[in-house]
């Protein structure tokens, strides 16, 4: 299941992350949330974001051979 977390801190900060997720497609799902907040200050990717783009490396590696 895919969920998308949105924190505000007293600061006025906003953080969202997602789980359930990997690839590309996590940064999708924020894309409209992001628009409407405004520009985005920071993005950290993690594992789950870098798992599927091996993954798609290691696909087109293979059938190459």
């Amino acid at each position: 299941m895919k969920k998308i977390r949105i924190r505000i801190g007293k600061d006025g900060k906003t953080t969202v992350q997602v789980e359930g997720c990997t690839g590309p497609s996590c940064v999708e799902l924020t894309k409209a949330f992001e628009q409407a907040v405004g520009d985005v200050e920071e993005r950290k990717l993690t594992d789950a974001y870098q798992e599927e783009a091996r993954e798609t490396t290691t696909e087109q590696t293979s059938e190459s051979i």
